[in-house]
């Protein structure tokens, strides 16, 4: 397969990051629920998103995320020609999803607020098996994985993950 600047440094996915406070409220991504912050999920690069995340008492945050061009296809203009650019540009690649991760921060002091659990947030199975098998294998315990680390949910290529 052909191969250009953009498509070696970025893939054709990025990791979003979303975190909020106070922590342990519910993620959504095109409507698709990732479960509760923090969350790491790997999105296609050349889609639009909506991310939103929820808590009890407020209204929802919402942020688009959209694609932009990388500075890596112009590596491409000046060793790879246009052949470069038209692999780059077929597979996504050439695209870097702005902002690159999002932090929602609701109002009030947080021994007020009314974090989620988990399983309070719609998430899908697979989500919810990650965490177990995390957890089951000793990488996390039930405190840190909130707190040290992200649950990986993938939305690739995917109709639903589409925006018009």
């Amino acid at each position: 397969t052909l191969t250009s600047c953009a498509t070696i440094v970025n893939g054709q996915h990025q990791e979003l990051a979303v975190t909020s406070q106070p922590e342990a409220l519910c993620v959504s991504i095109n409507g698709q629920s990732y479960g509760a912050t923090p969350v790491i999920a790997s999105l296609h690069r050349g889609h639009v998103y909506v991310v939103r995340v929820e808590q009890h008492g407020y209204p929802p945050y919402e942020i688009s995320v959209v694609p932009v061009v990388s500075p890596w296809v112009w590596g491409n203009l000046v060793f790879g020609g246009l052949i470069g650019v038209v692999v780059d540009f077929s597979n996504d690649a050439l695209y870097d999803l702005s902002p690159n991760r999002v932090h929602a921060l609701f109002p009030g002091p947080q021994e007020q607020a009314h974090t989620m659990k988990p399983s309070e947030c719609a998430a899908e199975e697979a989500v919810l098996e990650e965490r177990q098998k995390q957890l089951t294998k000793g990488i996390a315990s039930p405190s840190n994985l909130l707190k040290d680390s992200a649950i990986r949910h993938s939305a690739v290529n995917s109709s639903s993950s589409l925006v018009n």
